[in-house]
């Protein structure tokens, strides 16, 4: 039956049908699908930014500055390192990140 991949700790599938379904990704699909899909991926997209813009602007207004200015401050104080500052900095610059992922499919 191939394989058992598990997700998460709560869905068990067997290796065959993710095989399936990759076939079933090969095979062309026509308009009406393919706005479907696209629609999907929009909508996603739109949540997962609107989900980023709120954790950014979080970050704004805990320090008052923009990414690149906490950025440049975060740089110019090396030497003494703050760790909340730090784990904000790595945690702002992924939400940062992903936004800019994100918001190429809106």
């Amino acid at each position: 039956m191939g394989e058992i991949i598990e997700y998460c700790h709560y869905v068990k599938m067997s290796g065959k049908i993710l095989e399936s379904i990759d076939n079933m990704a090969k095979v062309s699909l026509n308009k009406d699908e393919k706005k479907i899909l696209q629609g999907f991926v929009h909508n996603k997209a739109e949540q997962k930014t609107n989900y980023y813009d709120k954790k950014i602007a979080e970050m704004k207004q805990k320090y008052d500055m923009e990414y690149s200015a906490f950025q440049n401050k975060i740089y110019l104080r090396a030497a003494e390192i703050d760790l909340e500052e730090w784990n904000d900095f790595v945690l702002w610059g992924s939400y940062v990140k992903a936004h800019r992922y994100w918001a190429q499919f809106c």
